[in-house]
């Protein structure tokens, strides 16, 4: 692929990837908050999972690909 296409194509698809995420993660988060026991709670849960676990396994496979 030449670099033209290229420049073009890999903005547009980060753009697709994270808009799929952000919504995907909306829907649970909306899910989790009016449909089971957890509510706000639930939600505040997740976001710190991914607040924390994010960085722990960006750590983990940084340390395994130096290997």
């Amino acid at each position: 692929m030449n670099k033209v296409a290229l420049s073009a194509v890999v903005p547009l698809l980060s753009f697709i990837v994270i808009a799929a995420f952000a919504i995907v993660l909306g829907y649970v988060f909306y899910q989790v908050h009016h449909h089971t026991d957890l509510g706000t709670y639930g939600v505040i849960i997740i976001g710190l999972a991914l607040l924390i676990l994010t960085p722990v396994i960006a750590f983990i496979l940084e340390k395994r690909t130096e290997k």
